[in-house]
């Protein structure tokens, strides 16, 4: 088991609203000092997407003071326990605050929660928001999107170059505040010194493939440079390919 390790990850954020939409739907937090990131999108086409991502992101935190608080508590299956009640509440928070409110009826929101642990990462995920690792091999995503066009890609029917081109991006198969019962992925990965973890949103991944990622992250990799250059060159690169959606991006770097 490894227990949690403050200090040995470092953090950088950014979100902007992006060239297209008129508000950012997108909500993201960090506690370094504990070693979680949190990142939501709010279901684009939708009224009150930016309330839905966050209250994702409050409940989830919320969950995450209240049993991983204490340093000793946070194994890894601890972890991965908590997570999961976490994306349960945030699922039961959106449906509520919707059933109060008409006007935000039909609301929802991805999420992508992690806790940093001294030799892993636990991560759970609802949607299309993702996480991936960067290290020596390249860039792997560690997550799979719950939407209509990966069921496709994984029975066979399109292609990836097909799936680029298609219309079904963003056809979610699973949301928070979209029914009573949401099942969130979870995953532990390993971490070791030099790695580079990158939580975001589609708005990222829609406008740039995993070389372009690679290229912009690399420099950041292995303490080479500052993570707030990597973050700032991801968001500035989606602008310049379209922005069609809000770009959020959380970058983690474990420490030698």
């Amino acid at each position: 088991m490894s227990a949690s390790s403050p200090g040995r990850f470092e953090f950088c954020s950014r979100s902007d609203v992006g060239q297209v939409r008129k508000r950012n739907e997108d909500s993201l937090a960090v506690c370094e000092e504990r070693g979680w990131a949190v990142l939501a999108d709010g279901m684009g086409g939708y009224r009150g997407g930016d309330v839905a991502s966050r209250l994702a992101v409050e409940a989830t935190l919320q969950r995450l003071e209240r049993e991983l608080a204490e340093p000793d508590a946070c194994v890894p299956e601890r972890a991965a326990a908590v997570l999961e009640a976490a994306a349960h509440d945030a699922n039961a928070g959106i449906r509520a605050r919707a059933v109060r409110d008409p006007n935000l009826s039909g609301m929802g929101s991805t999420l992508v929660a992690a806790v940093f642990l001294a030799d892993c990462v636990v991560v759970t995920h609802v949607g299309d928001s993702r996480m991936y690792r960067l290290r020596d091999a390249g860039l792997e995503q560690l997550t799979r999107d719950h939407t209509m066009l990966q069921e496709l890609l994984d029975a066979g029917i399109m292609t990836p170059e097909e799936a680029a081109r298609s219309q079904f991006r963003g056809l979610l198969t699973r949301g928070l505040g979209v029914s009573a019962l949401v099942l969130p992925d979870p995953g532990t990965h390993s971490a070791r010194a030099g790695d580079l973890f990158l939580l975001c949103s589609d708005g990222l991944t829609d406008m740039l493939d995993d070389d372009v990622i690679t290229q912009a992250l690399r420099p950041a990799a292995g303490m080479q440079a500052p993570l707030e250059a990597a973050a700032d060159r991801l968001v500035a690169l989606a602008n310049e390919r379209g922005g069609r959606d809000n770009i959020s991006v959380i970058l983690a770097r474990m420490a030698a």
